[in-house]
């Protein structure tokens, strides 16, 4: 695929995105910042190839080695059923391959993941097989953990619900905008309706 035909698949998943944020705001409801989520690649999700490529390599070995040994039986095996020794080891080559993809999912979620702050709530609508709007009412977010790089992107992690589970520890429920642009724009702006006040509205969304 061209580098001008993902840039396209992009402007559609965007487009898409701000149509979807315009059904989902109330009538009395404006924007205070808006954020896309960054390609980014993030060194230490790569620390779960510790464990993805020695359980690739070896569930690629046992799925090779078993359909090797059925295949040299030859017409006098036991015909068919030898195959699902083989097979069997389909389902945790895949497993492999899904954790050696993890670290370059935030490439695949360029331009369809896009955060919101209203005067209202913080938003997140991710599009994949499917529209996911996940929303936080502005009454519910609690202490904010911000981490910003020199250039000013960064995230920021909002505690938004604190409980017990069910062996009576603290647990703490956070909702994660980034990694965006402007991450400070993006604090100040939930500082802003978590203080209950309403400043004007934001500009038009822009990519």
């Amino acid at each position: 695929m061209s580098e001008h035909a993902g840039t396209d698949l992009d402007n559609a998943a965007m487009a898409r995105l701000r149509q979807a944020l315009e059904r989902e705001l109330a009538s009395n409801e404006t924007v205070q910042w808006h954020g896309w989520q960054l390609a980014r690649l993030d060194p230490r999700t790569f620390l779960i190839y510790v464990f993805a490529v020695p359980w690739t390599v070896f569930a690629l070995m046992w799925t090779g080695i078993a359909a090797g040994a059925v295949a040299s039986m030859g017409n006098e095996g036991p015909g068919l059923i030898a195959w699902g020794f083989p097979l069997f080891g389909l389902p945790f080559i895949a497993v492999g391959a899904w954790m050696l993809s993890r670290p370059f999912v935030p490439l695949w979620e360029r331009g369809r993941v896009l955060y919101v702050i209203t005067d209202k709530r913080v938003l997140k609508l991710s599009l994949g097989r499917e529209l996911v709007v996940t929303a936080v009412p502005a009454d519910r977010i609690g202490l904010a953990e911000r981490r910003e790089r020199p250039s000013g992107t960064g995230t920021l992690s909002l505690a938004v619900r604190i409980g017990r589970d069910s062996d009576g520890d603290k647990q703490t429920e956070t909702f994660a905008i980034g990694p965006v642009d402007d991450i400070i724009g993006a604090q100040a702006a939930v500082d802003r309706i978590a203080a209950g006040t309403r400043p004007a509205a934001s500009g038009a969304l822009s990519s």
